[in-house]
């Protein structure tokens, strides 16, 4: 018999039997939809994440480049409790780009816009003196009054931010390093970049502006400005077009800075690689999804089983046809494709409806949520080759029944 007639006996035999073979189709259709369901949803969420990642609030791809002078030694510096104080912004006020470096930047065809900024963001590394010990401190530059994290004294009030006010806060640390007591500290001086500042409040060790940003030090932001001249520019803001490889062509531009650029000799360009961190979140989410989707396998096991059941059934039913087709002339292999192919069939089918109900539940459920269900080849030669390899497993031991048969017994 041809493979051709076997498909079509096999469907044949299937029809004739629908109730059946629906009931038993039904959990294949259920397991390969949970599956491309949970699979879509996952790939969803894995695309969504990635791209928020790489882009801005206003969906631009984006990248910084710092310029990390050797005066500042390359680190932080710790806090008293151990605490690591952010990277710092140069001490130098000469800026680490220029606008050759912006120019270079700009002609790369995947940079779409190329903005340098002060790279203090509030905040500066800052070398000055308190009670005539030279120290470098981490400076929080406010531009409104600040009453935070106060132990003792006063905070920076609205009138000295008006009034351009020398005053700043000091933490606890460098006070009693300083002054030995806090109450020594105040109203006593610290001179940052040459101005003398009245120390008027003392602040908590951990103080923090925003969720990470510590220091030792708050002054007017104003009158920084005004009596140390400029924050020097040490930060490029490059944002791409759409589609640009952000890691490639962030590395190109800051190894042409470090060969190249206007302070490649005082220093180092460095920038942050998103693309281990953005693989390293994306197979964690694919982990999680895969995780989930075994879960969901287990349905299909059990809707193996069943297919299992009904082709034993099947197989008792058709004992004369067996002995008929055997009398004229069909061979225990032929016999054995025919319920094999039969089994193939009814999961082949149950995963090609469990696929399409997959996908439509999918597309149902990403309408409500943040994010669109991504639906790839991948998740149809996956519900193509379960389905095709559940028919093989369950199919094989039932076909083999039939193909043993003995004809004498069945003719008897």
């Amino acid at each position: 018999m041809r493979i051709r007639e076997l498909f079509v006996s096999a469907l044949r035999s299937l029809w004739s039997n629908k109730r059946r073979s629906i009931l038993t189709m039904l959990g294949i259709v259920i397991g390969i939809a949970a599956v491309i369901t949970i699979l879509s949803l996952g790939d969803g969420v894995r695309v969504e994440t990635l791209k928020s990642l790489q882009a801005d609030s206003s969906g631009q791809q984006s990248s910084e480049i710092r310029f990390m002078s050797n005066e500042d030694g390359g680190g932080g510096g710790v806090t008293s409790d151990g605490m690591m104080l952010p990277a710092p912004s140069s001490n130098s006020k000469v800026s680490g780009f220029n606008d050759n470096d912006v120019s270079k930047a700009e002609e790369n065809p995947k940079v779409a816009k190329v903005k340098l900024q002060s790279d203090d963001d509030g905040f500066i590394n800052s070398q000055g003196n308190i009670n005539s010990k030279s120290e470098s401190f981490h400076v929080y530059l406010t531009k409104k009054a600040n009453h935070d994290h106060l132990v003792a004294g006063r905070g920076i009030s609205k009138s000295d931010i008006l009034a351009n006010n020398p005053v700043a806060l000091v933490d606890q640390y460098t006070a009693k390093k300083a002054y030995r007591t806090i109450n020594n500290a105040l109203n006593a001086g610290i001179e940052l970049n040459g101005i003398n500042y009245t120390i008027v409040g003392i602040i908590r060790d951990d103080a923090t502006h925003g969720e990470y940003q510590q220091y030792q030090i708050a002054v007017p932001r104003q009158v920084y400005m005004n009596n140390s001249g400029i924050v020097p520019k040490n930060t490029m803001k490059i944002t791409f077009v759409k589609g640009a490889d952000v890691s490639k062509e962030t590395k190109k531009i800051a190894e042409h800075l470090n060969s190249k650029g206007s302070q490649h000799n005082s220093g180092s360009y460095e920038y942050m690689d998103m693309s281990e961190m953005l693989k390293g979140i994306s197979d964690t989410i694919q982990m999680i999804t895969l995780f989930v989707v075994a879960i969901a396998g287990i349905s299909l096991f059990i809707a193996g089983i069943g297919v299992m059941n009904m082709m034993y059934i099947s197989v008792s039913e058709r004992t004369q046809e067996i002995g008929i087709r055997m009398a004229v002339g069909a061979n225990q292999r032929q016999i054995l494709w025919q319920f094999l192919i039969e089994a193939i069939a009814l999961t082949l089918t149950g995963g090609v409806i469990g696929y399409l109900a997959g996908i439509g539940l999918a597309q149902a459920i990403s309408s409500f949520l943040p994010f669109k269900a991504t639906v790839t080849l991948s998740t149809f030669l996956l519900a193509f080759g379960t389905s095709t390899i559940i028919g093989l497993i369950f199919g094989i031991l039932p076909a083999k029944t039939a193909s043993r048969k003995n004809l004498i017994e069945i003719l008897r």
